[in-house]
């Protein structure tokens, strides 16, 4: 979810600051190669999302307090995503600053709103193995 928002701000600040057609062309040329690599990577890692999900070990992701789920659902539970989305910001405030958001902005759009949608498609895709393994 903090994926979608910060993409769709950044997207909505580029849109400010730069042409509509421009900004909407370059936002979609880079949003469709960022899917088309995240979505390569995802494919390779949902057999084992899957197993994960259906196996009958307790997961620790659903334990502890609210506020500290809230925190895991925004961030992410692994370092893995954490990381990732520290070097997307990076990147994110590299281009903007160099760029401008006429011309970076599309691009840190395009790499938080293409990371949201595949995270989204894996945690649809784990929570679907999970419930199917608890309805058997």
């Amino acid at each position: 979810l903090l994926d979608g928002a910060l993409g769709a701000g950044a997207l909505a600040l580029a849109l400010a600051h730069g042409t509509r057609r421009d900004v909407l062309a370059h936002f979609f040329v880079y949003a469709a190669v960022v899917l088309f690599f995240k979505g390569r990577d995802a494919a390779r890692r949902a057999p084992v999302l899957i197993g994960q999900a259906r196996s009958d070990a307790p997961s620790i992701q659903p334990f502890g307090p609210w506020w500290l789920r809230v925190a895991r659902l925004l961030v992410g539970y692994d370092a893995w995503s954490r990381t990732e989305r520290l070097g997307i910001v990076g990147i994110s405030v590299v281009l903007c600053i160099l760029f401008g958001w006429d011309d970076g902005g599309p691009f840190a759009a395009a790499l938080f709103l293409a990371i949201a949608v595949v995270n989204g498609a894996l945690a649809l895709l784990a929570f679907a193995a999970s419930a199917s393994r608890s309805r058997t």
